[in-house]
């Protein structure tokens, strides 16, 4: 709990949740016992690195369990971030790696789970998705989850699934790419127009229902539509055009749900990932040892959501420093657990 009070309030590391818990010592006992005093940094390292992962993960599930009852959602957006602090000099890849579940609708993390050494995203998604409850929800993920296995998993799970397609499953994305080129125009489902401060964007929206023409798609579980996303940019005198493709289990798609599933899977990234590295430095965390690095991502990633739960119009960097300043906005904050 100190730790997690230190997190919302400006803190990055152990060394500034000791300095922080000393300098508000009084207000912390309000609500913690405190019986020995704050702990030093060296402690709270011991702890986070034998502490159980995943207990503290269950936590955070059964937290957004919680918040999501009554909740109409719809939407999970699963993606992999690497922890990019335990990387070991000269190494490709860090130390640690987790995928996550995010809830946009709720703005939370429902499920993280560790990839384990020597494997990858690929093993790890079905088992988060082993997490949660997943039935009648719609599951988006990057194209490494292009896989017959995940997609198997999803349906067997009775959930839905609009999977990112490319080069990597060569046969499939070169018949949905030839599906495409030659019968496009006929495929338009909606198109929309961004402008803005020397930059305009067009975004056209194409699906279809016949994946029967397609003969690989009849390998894939419950595949029933493929979707083509085109996006011209516009900035200055430049013009760059792009093609992203994808299969899903999804039938009779509304313009404004293929807009959705799209354009909104990109909130893990923007609203999750984004404020984890910009507003809480998760990168440049150096703290790498046994459990310390998982448990500390928990800790990021509910001191996050807490702070969202707080209806005010300022960045998450603001609420931190003046949760920080602010010790009856801090108690708002925390109210929200």
């Amino acid at each position: 709990m100190l730790v997690l009070v230190g997190f919302i309030a400006d803190c990055e590391d152990f060394e500034e949740v000791e300095d922080f818990g000393n300098d508000k010592k009084a207000y912390l006992q309000t609500f913690l016992e405190l019986s020995n005093g704050i702990p030093s940094h060296d402690t709270m390292s011991r702890v986070f690195r034998y502490l159980d992962a995943g207990a503290l993960e269950a936590c955070l599930r059964e937290w957004g369990k919680q918040i999501l009852a009554g909740l109409e959602y719809g939407h999970l957006m699963i993606d992999g971030k690497e922890l990019r602090g335990t990387c070991p000099k000269g190494a490709k890849h860090a130390l640690n790696q987790l995928v996550s579940v995010w809830v946009s609708e709720a703005q939370l993390t429902l499920a993280q789970k560790q990839i384990e050494s020597k494997q990858n995203e690929i093993v790890a998604i079905p088992q988060v998705l082993e997490l949660i409850d997943v039935q009648d929800k719609v599951v988006t993920i990057d194209a490494i989850a292009c896989q017959h296995t995940i997609v198997e998993h999803i349906v067997d799970k009775q959930a839905d699934y609009v999977i990112a397609l490319k080069a990597n499953q060569k046969e499939v994305f070169t018949q949905v790419k030839d599906h495409f080129d030659k019968y496009h125009e006929q495929f338009l489902l909606v198109t929309q127009l961004d402008k803005d401060h020397h930059r305009a964007g067009e975004r056209r929206y194409y699906y279809s229902e016949k994946v029967n023409a397609m003969a690989c798609l009849g390998e894939w579980k419950g595949c029933k539509s493929v979707w083509m996303v085109e996006s011209k940019r516009i900035y200055l005198d430049k013009t760059t055009t792009q093609q992203r493709y994808y299969i899903s289990s999804l039938s009779e798609v509304s313009p404004q749900q293929m807009i959705g599933f799209t354009r909104g899977h990109w909130s893990i990234e923007n609203q999750l990932h984004w404020q984890l590295d910009v507003s809480f430095k998760e990168d440049e965390s150096r703290v790498r040892r046994d459990n310390a690095p998982q448990n500390l991502s928990v800790i990021r990633k509910l001191a996050l959501q807490l702070l969202k739960q707080v209806p005010q119009k300022a960045s998450i960097k603001r609420k931190r420093k003046k949760a920080a300043r602010d010790d009856a906005y801090l108690t708002t904050v925390l109210q929200c657990l």
